[in-house]
């Protein structure tokens, strides 16, 4: 018994690291654009011994049971894709969605990436990148040198303005899934497909269930720092609460052991 009380306690101080991994992650990221919060869920592990309505010695059977639990373990580390405050920045290559969708960005690796992040920028092709520099959509769209300003509506248009007046340089496309917690995060705001978000559905901004895009703006992280404070002292507590019992039934143990000749 002693040792399933140092699995099961050992099992609560795993828990409770990856909780506290989980909440530290959120305040870090309170500040990064696009960034959307990580949730954790926990689960009971296997029960032994009798189970309600099993048979006694006694030809009875019980009502309660004998159920001993073997401990905690994270079920799930999800997501919550709710808005993000949207701050303006005046900046011409700063999008932000309002609504559902993601961006669309080329990875290096060829696969394509999902974020909200809309800081954006050129390079020296004139396309537009993110900030680590993966190319917007397909990189069809090209801003020509000599534009003096870009115009990014709320239906995806982008036009220039050139010397030799406005030109419509093509439309951005939104993508959204059926479940956004199922995306799997490779870091820099970024996501990609994974076997449980569904197919990604790609459009025009405005239509089919996507949001707008507001240019000039970006999405603020959707952290709740008071929130992710309260997170944090609880997996604390737990996490002592926990090393705390493993040290009274290390102590326990030991005495047991010295008491066998």
């Amino acid at each position: 018994m002693l040792i399933g009380a140092l699995s099961t306690s050992g099992s609560g101080v795993m828990a409770a690291s990856t909780y506290l991994d989980t909440a530290g992650n959120n305040i870090a990221n309170s500040n990064t654009t696009g960034y959307k919060t990580q949730t954790i869920a926990f689960q009971d592990l296997f029960y032994t011994g009798l189970a309600p309505g099993t048979a006694t010695s006694q030809n009875t059977r019980s009502p309660t049971g004998a159920q001993i639990g073997s401990g905690v373990n994270v079920s799930s580390i999800g997501g919550l894709f709710t808005q993000g405050t949207l701050a303006q920045t005046g900046r011409q290559f700063d999008l932000a969605i309002s609504g559902q969708g993601f961006f669309p960005v080329s990875l290096g690796s060829g696969q394509t990436g999902y974020t909200r992040a809309g800081n954006f920028t050129t390079n020296a092709n004139g396309q537009l990148v993110s900030s680590d520099g993966f190319l917007l959509g397909n990189g069809s769209i090209k801003v020509p040198s000599n534009a003096s300003a870009v115009t990014v509506s709320g239906d995806g248009t982008v036009t220039a303005t050139t010397p030799a007046g406005q030109q419509v340089l093509g439309t951005l496309t939104l993508t959204q899934f059926t479940n956004p917690e199922g995306l799997t995060r490779i870091g820099d705001t970024t996501f990609v497909a994974g076997p449980d978000s569904g197919a990604p559905v790609t459009g025009a901004p405005g239509t089919g269930g996507l949001g707008t895009i507001t240019q000039g703006s970006l999405e603020q992280s959707n952290v709740d720092l008071p929130t992710e404070l309260v997170n944090l002292i609880i997996a604390q507590s737990s996490f002592d609460y926990n090393t705390n019992a493993l040290q009274v039934e290390n102590e326990t143990l030991q005495a047991t052991v010295a008491l066998i000749p």
